[in-house]
């Protein structure tokens, strides 16, 4: 703070120290000659700086002064002396201190006051950064914990997964095998080096080629999503699998695979056949006594209209439930090589009548839409064809959208080909290349169909093929002509 400042404060100063010195000269002079006045000056100065501050000490100081040495030099003024001088010496160099002590004063507390208001804002800081951390420390936990339900809930729908799946991050350590995978390959499997993992699966392709590292399925999946068959050494039995390994890569790194045993499907195909095989040979004949009984009792005179709409009703569940074991007979025999199938010429048109009609037989009211030459006929088996014509309906009917009809064409050329669009969603990639060897189904049915059309049409010397995958689906059967 700069002294000798003309403000209100230092006007007051020089005003206390001018009047100080005037009153003080006066009562020196008149009444008290003995009065050091110098003393009452001094007092002045000190009670000034204590109430108005340095600044207006140092304007009392300076106006005191100067009436002072004015009274000390004025011709009325009394014979001057030694004492005078040493009063006056000793107020000129002792007040300055006085002005001094004030002004120290008023520094140090403008510190103090600085000091303690710096420590407050340091204290509201950090108390706000406490509160801060209290905030974020709460949010991480609650993140913390939301992230480890997610995680026990990933683990659950990963343990749920009936085929092995495998977790691996971006250092190609397996973090994670779900139950399937341990069970078929144990803990080594997943948990051991890349390195040490090659040496010990020797990973190999469909024609048995050995792999190269950067191949390997934990490496490729850390680069780019794909599916592949390999042919690995289960560590725990030695033994070779044929596995489809789908590989797809984590965000930031790491990769997950998601394996299928082939020849553990292969196993449950032959006990499906087997299966299959014997349920059809065991209800065949009981089904076929319920349906004679059936037609029997609806030639009764005597029936009544309601008891012979039942039977009719009867009667198509009975057959439904026939035409079900005759797909299940006629897959083992597929999933066996011995379908039996005869060539002989004869007409499309009634098999695809009698094909719609089966569809309709299951509930369908969906329109077919029909577009065909008359009297065409092609070179096969009528029964298995309307099985294959059949299949394709009821795919058809059901991936379609609701109200959606189903279309069906028939052209003649070097060969006869029926086809049949459906109004679905289409079929992907992966799934149209497995759609006619593999039991595939899109979520409803056993999967059987398509795996029995292609059986039955190469029985048959025919064929199917998937001609359309997108946005419909569009599926042809071809047959040979008869000869002319």
């Amino acid at each position: 703070m700069r002294l000798l400042r003309l403000d209100r404060r230092g006007l007051v100063g020089a005003l206390v120290g001018a009047a100080t010195a005037l009153i003080g000269g006066w009562l020196a002079g008149s009444l008290l000659e003995n009065l050091p006045f110098a003393v009452l000056l001094v007092l002045a100065i000190a009670l000034v700086g204590l109430a108005q501050g340095a600044n207006a000490a140092a304007w009392a100081y300076v106006a005191g002064s100067v009436v002072f040495i004015a009274e000390a030099l004025a011709p009325h003024a009394s014979e001057w002396g030694t004492a005078d001088t040493v009063r006056l010496v000793a107020f000129l160099f002792g007040s300055p201190g006085i002005v001094y002590l004030v002004r120290r004063a008023e520094t140090n507390g403008r510190l103090a006051d600085t000091a303690l208001a710096t420590s407050h804002e340091a204290r509201l800081q950090a108390d706000a950064e406490r509160e801060r951390l209290e905030t974020a420390r709460g949010e991480l936990d609650a993140a913390l914990e939301k992230a480890e339900r997610e995680r026990a809930r990933l683990e659950e729908v990963a343990e749920a997964i009936p085929e092995p799946l495998i977790v691996y991050d971006d250092a190609l350590r397996g973090t994670y095998g779900n139950r399937a995978a341990l069970r078929l390959f144990g803990r080594s499997f997943v948990e051991r080096p890349v390195d040490e993992w090659g040496r010990a699966t020797e990973p190999r392709d469909e024609q048995g080629t050995p792999l190269e590292r950067d191949d390997w399925p934990q490496l490729r999946a850390q680069r780019e999503a794909f599916r592949s068959r390999l042919t690995l050494r289960n560590p725990m039995s030695g033994r070779d699998v044929i596995v489809d390994i789908e590989g797809t890569p984590i965000p930031g790194g790491g990769a997950v695979l998601l394996l299928r045993d082939i020849g553990k499907e292969e196993d449950e195909r032959r006990r499906l056949s087997r299966f299959a095989s014997f349920v059809a040979h065991e209800l065949r004949n009981p089904l076929a006594v319920a349906k004679a009984r059936i037609e029997l009792a609806q030639r009764d005179p005597a029936l009544s209209t309601r008891a012979a709409g039942h039977g009719s009703r009867a009667l198509e569940s009975v057959d439904a439930a026939i035409a079900i074991l005759e797909r299940l007979e006629l897959y083992s025999r597929a999933d066996g090589g011995h379908i039996e199938a005869r060539r002989e010429s004869f007409e499309l048109g009634p098999a695809l009548g009698a094909a719609i009609e089966r569809l309709r037989a299951r509930g369908s009211e969906r329109p077919v839409r029909v577009d065909m030459p008359k009297g065409l006929t092609v070179l096969g088996d009528r029964y298995l064809s309307e099985q294959a014509i059949t299949n394709l309906l009821i795919n058809a009917d059901r991936y379609s959208t609701p109200g959606g009809a189903i279309d069906v064409e028939v052209r003649d050329g070097e060969q006869v080909t029926l086809r049949v669009r459906d109004q679905g969603p289409g079929i992907d990639e992966d799934l149209a290349r497995r759609l006619f060897h593999d039991r595939v189904t899109a979520g409803r049915g056993l999967g059987l169909g398509l795996f029995l059309v292609h059986a039955t049409m190469d029985a048959m010397g025919g064929s199917v093929q998937l001609e359309q995958k997108e946005p419909a689906a569009v599926f042809a059967l071809r047959w040979t002509r008869p000869p002319r």
